[in-house]
């Protein structure tokens, strides 16, 4: 039996989870949204319905007091992915929320088709956060993926994903891609796309810089 894909969206503009509503049922075929249009609602429903796979957050809602209401969850619910849907655009807040260790935050302004791709890859463990908001990432200390960068020194590198880091990091390891694909539980093609964009992004021809450029040498 298919196990039920449990979403809870939260939004206080009807319009906006009316429209949005579609596409999030595109995420699984067994997806069952539950719906919040403010915060207290929010924790109501985390409290009441077991096994909420993925909150879909709007940042500025009735009773949440932004990145406060993200401590909320995070402390009560510390496993729940969180992906914020927000027009903030204060960089500082985003890393400030990235940094209290959501899952993605997504611009409201992306297409819906945008938006259903990124929450996919949230959706399969990934952290999702346009790469446009990271323009500066030495200085804001964070990488695209939402983890620390190194600063300073060649091998600090602002666009791989959290996955592309976890490839390179068993490449550095000397593991062959059978074997990498096998540790992260997908497949050998998965793994040679992933090092096709690690290559390109490192601006690397194969796997020995790419482990070079890891290591920082």
């Amino acid at each position: 039996m298919e196990q039920t894909m449990r979403l809870l969206f939260a939004d206080d503009h009807v319009m906006i989870r009316d429209g949005l509503r579609p596409f999030l049922l595109e995420l699984d075929p067994a997806t069952k949204i539950f719906e919040a249009g403010n915060f207290c609602e929010v924790l109501d429903l985390l409290e009441s319905v077991p096994d909420i796979h993925l909150v879909v957050l709007d940042l500025r809602m009735p009773g949440m007091d932004a990145l406060q209401g993200i401590r909320v969850i995070r402390e009560r619910h510390p496993n729940l992915p969180v992906a914020l849907l927000s027009s903030v655009t204060d960089r500082k807040v985003i890393l400030e929320a990235l940094g209290l260790g959501i899952a993605g935050f997504i611009p409201k302004r992306l297409s819906a088709q945008a938006m259903l791709s990124a929450l996919r890859l949230i959706v399969a463990g990934e952290r999702y956060v346009p790469a446009s908001l990271f323009d500066d990432p030495i200085h804001s200390g964070f990488t695209v993926s939402g983890t620390p960068s190194r600063q300073g020194g060649e091998g600090a590198d602002p666009t791989l994903t959290l996955r592309e880091r976890e490839i390179l990091d068993l490449l550095r390891e000397g593991l062959p891609n059978k074997l990498i694909a096998r540790r992260l539980n997908v497949s050998e093609v998965t793994v040679k796309s992933h090092l096709c964009h690690v290559f390109r992004k490192l601006g690397v021809q194969n796997r020995v810089q790419a482990a070079r450029f890891a290591a920082g040498d």
